[in-house]
């Protein structure tokens, strides 16, 4: 008798609808940041129809991004660029905490879809703040 192996299934492609694609905000990310988008994406398993699909929480460590042929200062700048141009917005700012290490959290957003209008959302990677500051930090 054979064995057989359950295997977690994978979506076959990614949604990028012409829509994204023909939008400026699309059109002006720089290339490594237009290649590393589909990772994104690709890791909420919600439809993209699905409201909720904006509220899930996507984690993708650096040395994720080196599997994928991304160095860290490109993955860096990436992540800088999708959320300053309304891909991605910023959960928890990962790095090094106490002990251990924490990577990054991040949301996929539709500011995009305002990019080049009055109603654009700025957002920017270098003035965010991590939700779980070490507090033992401000004591002395």
């Amino acid at each position: 008798m054979a064995r057989t192996r359950s295997r977690k299934r994978i979506s076959a492609f990614v949604a990028l609808f012409w829509g994204m694609l023909n939008h400026r905000a699309y059109r002006e990310l720089p290339y490594a940041a237009a290649k590393a988008f589909p990772y994104f994406i690709g890791k909420v398993k919600i439809s993209p129809g699905d409201p909720q699909r904006y509220c899930i929480e996507i984690k993708f460590p650096y040395g994720e991004a080196r599997k994928y042929g991304f160095s860290s200062s490109t993955f860096s700048k990436v992540i800088k660029d999708l959320i300053r141009l309304g891909f991605i917005d910023p959960v928890d700012k990962g790095g090094l905490r106490g002990d251990g290490k924490s990577c990054s959290v991040f949301m996929l957003s539709r500011r995009w879809e305002k990019y080049g209008t009055d109603g654009f959302e700025q957002r920017s990677w270098e003035c965010f703040l991590p939700r779980n500051k070490n507090k033992s930090s401000s004591k002395m």
